[in-house]
């Protein structure tokens, strides 16, 4: 069996193929799974490729509300950075719009199982930008997949009819930079080119230093494969159940389209004129059909189940779907079945959602704060002015689920009555939107008040 792992370079040598043997069904699935997110489903559900579904071109975008979904339910608010540098921290998040790429990156974790970000600098500040995961060729130690020796950043090129693959080898402090040039065929490596072969590279050297004592490319990923080193991706366990789902609706349309304009039967030769014009209203030439006498009008055989059983498969597909996808009906607003909607109770409706949201926010947050730390320190090696090393950085989840406020107040003044809170404490749960300045004025206040009873008391 091909190993699907690199443990050198030698990937990138001449008479290699493009892209590398190793990588072949990887980037398959990504592209797959690419077609699925953008609703192409026509070019990968090859058995709905039919008249009858090119018709109707029913597509079912369960596939990108999934992505979403999880990435709303996991930063739709914006997760809470601090670190002893708080200003540094707020300028590389605020400048690098850092939870809106955090919010792609899940999706890209739910829909290829791998996400991956680079630290760059571009003259004026550290940049943090989201790689397209099909550009990302890891080395692995030969020992321990889990130790990465290099992260190669590669895509393709094409300058005056020729094709080139531009290569970043990232590794820890430096970067070096090749260009490829394919064969004809642009599947195999013909040979390692000057970079000055395409002017836009003219001006890079073939090693940098970064400064940064480790990679400035740091990958991501969803649940791990056999391998130890790409993620599984949420797509491949729904993609037959979608199928099925887009199969049952555009068959039950269709029936249904054929019985919305129903044939008469009759007498040959049947027209209707108006009686007092005399002008053709109907003749028997449109959905008619002529019988002679004796002769019975067409039937068409049913199933006794009817279009009933229809409906029952297309349930019974959508409840598969939940369950695999660990999705909640709740998640979509469904309470036809008298679920209730106060805050716990969604939660405990939500339980294996909001559990994976969690597994997914696990894996994520080290690699966030990593990102983040390691943008500063190329920052100061860069000679920025102002930049300096990020420390005692941390990271605070926010709650996506709508808020109920009335149970949310009843917990907090049972946790103040029971001396189990601060004033302080209370009121940054409550909004958890405000900021220090307003924490300190409303806890002024209530302190004032509270004063004044204590006064009119005496």
């Amino acid at each position: 069996m091909t190993s699907t792992v690199h443990t050198d370079l030698n990937f990138l040598n001449p008479n290699q193929k493009w892209p590398p043997a190793e990588d072949k069904d990887r980037l398959a699935r990504y592209s797959r799974n690419r077609l699925l997110l953008e609703g192409d489903h026509q070019l990968v559900f090859t058995n709905l490729d039919d008249d009858e579904y090119k018709s109707r071109d029913m597509r079912v975008g369960w596939f990108r509300r999934i992505a979403t979904l999880f990435s709303d339910l996991s930063v739709g608010s914006p997760p809470k950075f601090t670190a002893t540098e708080q200003e540094t921290i707020d300028r590389i998040t605020e400048a690098n719009s850092f939870h809106l790429t955090i919010y792609d990156l899940i999706t890209d974790l739910v829909s290829f199982g791998d996400g991956v970000l680079k630290v760059r600098w571009d003259g004026r500040r550290g940049v943090i930008s989201r790689i397209d995961p099909k550009l990302w060729f890891p080395v692995t130690s030969p020992d321990d997949v889990g130790v990465f020796t290099a992260h190669v950043l590669a895509w393709e090129v094409v300058e005056k009819d020729f094709k080139y693959v531009k290569v970043e080898i990232h590794h820890p402090g430096k970067v070096e930079h090749r260009l490829l040039k394919l064969n004809t065929g642009g599947d195999e490596i013909q040979e390692s080119v000057p970079l000055s072969t395409i002017e836009r590279y003219s001006k890079l050297e073939p090693e940098e230093e970064t400064g940064v004592g480790d990679f400035l490319v740091v990958p991501f990923t969803n649940m791990k494969g056999a391998d130890g080193v790409f993620g599984l991706d949420d797509f491949k366990g729904i993609e037959d159940l979608v199928e099925e789902l887009e199969r049952r609706l555009v068959r039950n349309s269709a029936v249904l389209d054929e019985f919305s304009h129903p044939w008469m039967a009759g007498p040959p030769g049947l027209r209707i004129r108006d009686p007092l014009t005399g002008e053709m209203i109907w003749d028997s030439t449109e959905h008619y059909i002529s019988l002679g006498e004796g002769e019975s009008p067409p039937q068409i055989l049913t199933w006794d189940a009817g279009l009933g059983a229809v409906f029952s498969q297309i349930d019974q597909v959508l409840s598969q779907l939940y369950v695999v996808a660990e999705l909640s009906p709740a998640c979509f607003g469904d309470t036809k079945a008298g679920l209730s909607e106060s805050g716990s109770a969604l939660k405990r409706l939500m339980l294996p959602t909001l559990a994976k949201v969690n597994r997914l926010r696990l894996r994520i947050k080290p690699k966030l704060i990593e990102v983040l730390k390691t943008t500063a320190e190329l920052e100061a090696a860069s000679r920025m002015s102002g930049a300096q090393a990020l420390t005692n950085v941390s990271l605070e989840w926010r709650s996506n689920l709508p808020i109920d406020p009335v149970e949310a107040a009843q917990v907090e003044a049972t946790r103040h009555t029971a001396k189990a809170t601060s004033i302080r404490g209370s009121l940054s749960r409550l909004d958890p939107d405000a900021t220090e300045e307003d924490l300190d004025r409303e806890e002024a206040r209530i302190k004032e008040e509270e004063l004044e009873r204590s006064k009119a008391l005496l």
